[in-house]
This record gives C-alpha cells, structure tokens and sequence, in this order.
C-alpha cells in the first residue's frame, strides 16, 4: 500500500506534510508487533496444536492478549507525552498522533489475525480475496482523505475510522456482534497464559526490531534537513518493493514448513532443501529486476521536489535483500517455543551496532551513510542468528548457500553503482 500510496501523496502534499507522513506510516508499521505484543506468532504456533482445537477461542484469547498490549503501550505513551509531546520526532504529537496511530493498529489487528487464519488454513482464496479488499479500500480512502484535506493527519482520520468500519466487519462475520461482544467478556486463563508468555517472549524482539527500523529516520530528522527525510523514505519505499516480494513468498513458504516439522521435526529442513534454494534465487533475481528497472520508475511517480540518488537505492535494495536470510534464520527459530526467544538476539545485535554506525555515518555521509549502516547491521543480525540456528540445528544450516547468496549480491552491487558512476543512467 505505501509503495502506491507515497509516490501519489507527494503530489498532493508539501514537503513538511509530505514528511510527517513518512514518519506516520513507518510508526503504523512499527507499532503493528508492539500493540499485538506479536501474538500472531503465538496463533500460528498453536493454531493446529491443541490450544487451537478450538479456533473461535482462540482468536479471542489472541484479542485478550492484543488488547493488553494496547492497554501497556497506551500507558506508556501517555507517560511519554508529559515527559515532551514530541519527544522522539518534533513533527508527531505523542498525545493526539501517536494516540490515534495506537487504535489504528488495533483494530486493524483483527483484519490481520483473519487473514492469518486464512493462510493457515490454506485458503488461498478467502485470503487473497480479503486481503485484495482491505488494502485496496485502505488506499483509495487514505489518499482520497490526501487529495481532499492537503494534510498528513487527515490520513490517520480516515485510516481510523476504515479500521473501525473493517472491525465490525470482521467480528461479524467471525462471532456475530451479539456472539463476538459474549465471547469477549469470557476470559479463558490458561489459554492466555500461553499465549503471553509465547508473545512476551518475543516482545524483545519486536521492541529490537521497531528501534533499529526507527533509528535512521530519528538521526535524519536531528542531523538533516526534513527535506532529506522526505527523499530517504522515498528511496527507502521504492527499494522495499525487494521486500515485498520476499514476505509473499515467505508466507506461503512458512506455513508448509511449519506443517512438514510438525510431522518430521528438523528434517523438515531437508526435506523443504529446495524450496528455500527457490526462494533465495527468486530474492536475488528480483533485485537485479529492481535495480535496473525501479530507477526509471521513480521519477514518473515521485513529484519533482522528491531527489532520487542511485547509490542509496542500491544499498537499501542491498539490505532488504539481505533479510531473505534474516527471514529463513528466525523461521527455524520460530519452530519450537523454547528457541522463539532466541530471535530477539539478531534485533540486539543488529540494534546494537546500528546506533552508533548510524548516528556516525548519516553525520558524515548524509542518507547514504544511514543506508549504509542499515546494510551493515542486516548483516551483523543475520551472522548472529546464524551461529544460534546452527547450535540448536548441530549443523551448518545454508552456510555455502548464504556465502554465495552474499558475495554474489554484493558483487552485483557493486558493479551496477561502478556503472551508473561511469555512465551516468541514472
């Protein structure tokens, strides 16, 4: 949605408005694990074990524990804001904005949470049917509200009011009003129990990730120009269409290998060899796609106040391919409840070496150094979720594939910013 939605917005709003609402919409993102406290995870895990025998229950047991995270980080939001209202981002109010992002995510929490009962399901139809239907009315309200009010907070009006609206829906179809407002009330302890522990164990994970994701646009908005904020995300939003296409594939891939260790444990791993060989080859294949092609796109969608640099492109698309291996390591990760918590290193780490690189490299480089340091930090992640996969594993699982995944990738790279310096295409 955003890779549509952004490129028409520029159109319509100034830069300061243009802006914000880059800021806005990584927040919704990054606020989407932090409200549902990752219970999705915990619904996977158990949908086709025995607490998910029952699936009406357990989604309303997964509502309980998404609504606990609502409750927490509402608090401590408000806590925020008496601290400074605009304490992380002088363009986004902690009381007004960040308030009403916090109910977006919630109630399209349960969009979510459906379209994940679906996949498990294996309904591919029912699935891309809602999921087509959701996004698509979510875009042609969100920029219509763009086009009609010229403001980023208008955006997050609408956006409220369709998530509402799609709540109803949804609650309907599942429970009924009538059934879903008694099912809600009844509160099933054990069930709860372990779906928070599952999800509390992954809460560092998902507080990791949302800081690392954030880190650039902070020291971009305190280092730069807000200009350069607005020509980052827009490369940034461009180069994510690599990622994209690896997260569809994943959510296909998931499910089967999921069902295949239920029945064979880790020789799931094996016998889904080829598969993940497929996926990594279709990830690389694509950014070649992207890095030849979307930089033609960009200046036929972006309005001509948005800068477009080549080499920071390059690198973003660099670092999102990267996440294919991200991706694959925590998915064996997520197998087992016991290992889940090990994800939450590869955030630390990435988090931890993107703090300081960041701040040092977008001070010296500008957004290419913040690029940069996003590319470094996927790979530091990625090497340390390696080394806890191949201890829980005892095997070097995908070590030559991931060598020569890297190498050739960079590479590739490398050689397409040697040319475009030489010739001067883009």
């Amino acid at each position: 949605m955003q890779f549509l939605l952004m490129p028409a917005a520029s159109h319509f709003l100034s830069i300061p408005e243009y802006a914000q609402l880059t800021i806005f919409l990584a927040l919704l993102t990054a606020l989407v694990p932090m409200v549902s406290l990752s219970s999705e995870s915990a619904y996977a895990i158990f949908y086709n074990q025995e607490l998910g025998l029952n699936k009406k229950r357990l989604f309303i047991d997964s509502v309980h524990v998404a609504t606990t995270g609502l409750i927490i980080f509402s608090f401590v939001n408000i806590l925020l804001s008496l601290i400074d209202d605009n304490l992380l981002f002088s363009v986004v109010s902690l009381k007004y904005q960040m308030t009403k992002m916090l109910l977006i995510v919630f109630f399209e929490y349960f969009m979510n949470l459906y379209l994940l009962s679906n996949r498990l399901n294996f309904d591919k139809v029912g699935y891309f049917c809602w999921f087509i239907l959701f996004f698509a009315v979510k875009f042609f309200v969100g920029l219509g509200a763009i086009y009609l009010f010229e403001s980023s907070d208008a955006y997050l009006n609408s956006i409220l009011l369709l998530n509402f609206t799609f709540f109803i829906i949804i609650v309907s179809r599942v429970f009924g009003l009538v059934g879903f407002f008694g099912e809600v009330f009844l509160f099933n302890r054990d069930s709860y129990v372990r779906l928070i522990k599952y999800s509390t164990i992954i809460l560092p994970v998902s507080i990791f990730s949302v800081i690392n994701s954030m880190i650039d646009k902070i020291y971009i908005t305190s280092l730069l120009p807000l200009k350069e904020l607005a020509n980052y995300t827009s490369v940034f939003l461009l180069a994510g269409a690599i990622q994209v296409v690896i997260l569809a594939m994943n959510k296909s891939y998931m499910p089967s290998l999921l069902k295949l260790y239920s029945l064979h444990g880790y020789l799931s791993l094996d016998k889904i060899k080829n598969r993940t060989k497929s996926l990594m080859l279709v990830s690389y294949l694509f950014f070649i796609f992207c890095i030849i092609i979307l930089p033609f796109v960009f200046k036929y969608i972006y309005s001509d106040k948005i800068e477009f640099s080549y080499n920071v492109f390059v690198v973003l698309s660099l670092s999102f391919l990267f996440n294919t291996l991200y991706i694959l390591y925590t998915n064996v990760l997520s197998l087992e409840e016991q290992t889940a918590k090990y994800k939450m290193f590869g955030f630390i780490s990435a988090t931890i070496l993107n703090v300081p690189l960041s701040y040092i490299l977008t001070l010296k480089f500008g957004i290419l150094g913040a690029a940069l340091s996003t590319m470094l930090s996927c790979i530091f992640a990625a090497s340390i979720l390696y080394s806890l996969v191949n201890r829980r594993v005892k095997r070097h699982y995908l070590l030559k594939d991931s060598l020569i995944f890297v190498f050739v990738a960079s590479t590739t790279a490398i050689f397409f910013v040697v040319l475009n310096t030489q010739i001067k295409i883009f």
